[in-house]
């Protein structure tokens, strides 16, 4: 049984969350027998999610980890203490799940893939005997399939901006009145620093509605960074206390997450009075701690760097890290989107990069990938210049291979849907190409 019998996509199709809230409480509440961090944003969910996992584990505790999308496998999607759930037992879970569904009780109701390998990691992660769960929002907030959870202890939101339009709503607002959602009665509420006070004014509203206890990130300030070799030396000063750690995430942007890890350490080391020492946990949880497919070194001769920036605030932040970073070296750079992104505002961030030529390929989602030469236009209309075009992400990385084997010190970069750096990130880590297609 694989999650082919699922539906691709049911987010908003009814009332999603009291179905699923049902079938928890018919396989015995599995989301009660573990404390919950449910993690919510536009940006950086993933990446903040993993540092607070590391941090965890850091100190002796058992944790779930719940991630989307999957970077490789599906079974990435789910981890106890840094492993991911086997294949035989995921497809188990799915076999366990289609059952139940099928019972008089649910009528044969649908599931959807993801609502599907949400149910499966709860039951997972409490078969585990998981003491903690970080559980990272899919799409959205409120009609997010995580928000099925009876109880969180932490409601973390991460940056937020202008995604999803016309499903999570029609402004900023809106969306974000969607996301503030997953705040639950009495739990505590930790915002990451953001650009708008319209954000931290509807979170806030939420949480005094809620009777939730706040925290806001951007009190956490990161005084000083500095390069040392493939990691950084972060100083770090909050209201409380200050000191230093090394980094394993060189992104400019992971910067931003990591204040949110350290207001949530604090208080959270504080609330079970541990008296460990902030920098030291810091220092061993995330010193080698690597993110895939977020500024991820996946080669290094020649080197090449993925990053799953998808949307435009994403794109914003890797071409900043990028131009700090690599100021002075040539840069190819292999891209594509989806269709309901805003590319166009994205093709025009990209060519912000020094010293940087483009390669356009599609991303492996035949529904929603934009094609090709429609983004190539949109390079032609900004720039004047024709980049070349190859469909297949393989043929993609191959071309930007063979043209860093030419010219000594190019770097090639990634960037772009999830979808684009899976098939990529697959082929250079196991030099596995699974597509049968077109070569160009």
């Amino acid at each position: 049984m694989t999650k082919k019998n699922f539906s691709s996509f049911l987010y908003n199709h009814g009332d999603r969350i009291t179905l699923l809230k049902r079938v928890l409480a018919y396989l015995g509440h599995p989301d009660q027998n573990f404390s919950i961090i449910h993690i919510c944003g536009t940006n950086g969910k993933g990446s903040t999610s993993m540092m607070i996992a590391a941090c965890l584990e850091n100190l002796d505790q058992r944790v779930g980890l719940f991630t989307s999308p999957a970077i490789g496998q599906q079974t990435n999607c789910i981890q106890v203490n840094g492993v991911e759930i086997s294949k035989g037992h995921l497809n188990d879970l799915f076999m366990k799940l289609k059952q139940v569904m099928a019972i008089s009780e649910f009528h044969d109701a649908e599931l959807s893939d993801f609502e599907a390998l949400f149910l499966a990691s709860m039951l997972y992660f409490s078969e585990e005997g998981a003491d903690y769960v970080v559980l990272e929002c899919g799409l959205g907030g409120e009609l997010d399939a995580t928000n099925a959870v009876t109880t969180t202890l932490y409601s973390i939101f991460t940056e937020i901006g202008l995604d999803h339009l016309g499903v999570l709503g029609n402004s900023l607002e809106e969306i974000v009145t969607t996301k503030s959602k997953i705040i639950r009665p009495a739990n505590t509420t930790i915002i990451a620093p953001q650009h708008s006070q319209i954000i931290n004014g509807i979170i806030k509203r939420e949480a005094t509605i809620k009777g939730a206890r706040l925290i806001d990130a951007a009190k956490t300030v990161i005084i000083h960074s500095q390069n040392i070799g493939q990691q950084l030396m972060v100083d770090y000063q909050t209201s409380q206390q200050h000191g230093q750690f090394q980094f394993g995430l060189l992104a400019n942007y992971q910067l931003e997450n990591v204040r949110t890890v350290i207001a949530w350490l604090i208080d959270f080391c504080q609330s079970k009075h541990l008296t460990n020492q902030i920098s030291d946990l810091l220092n061993h949880a995330l010193a080698t701690i690597n993110v895939p497919g977020r500024f991820e070194t996946v080669n290094k001769k020649p080197m090449i760097i993925v990053d799953g920036g998808h949307n435009l605030d994403g794109i914003t932040a890797f071409a900043n890290t990028v131009n700090t970073i690599f100021p002075h070296y040539n840069k190819l750079i292999v891209t594509g989107f989806l269709k309901d992104k805003d590319y166009q505002d994205s093709v025009h961030k990209l060519l912000g990069i020094k010293q940087a030529h483009f390669i356009i390929t599609e991303p492996d989602n035949v529904d929603r990938r934009l094609a090709a030469r429609q983004l190539q236009q949109a390079f032609i209309d900004a720039s004047g210049i024709t980049y070349p075009v190859f469909k297949r992400p393989i043929t993609a990385i191959k071309a930007a291979i063979n043209a860093a084997n030419r010219q000594s010190k190019l770097l090639i970069f990634v960037v772009g849907s999830f979808y684009l750096l899976n098939p990529i990130r697959t082929y250079l880590i196991n030099k596995e190409d699974k597509y049968n297609g077109d070569t160009k």
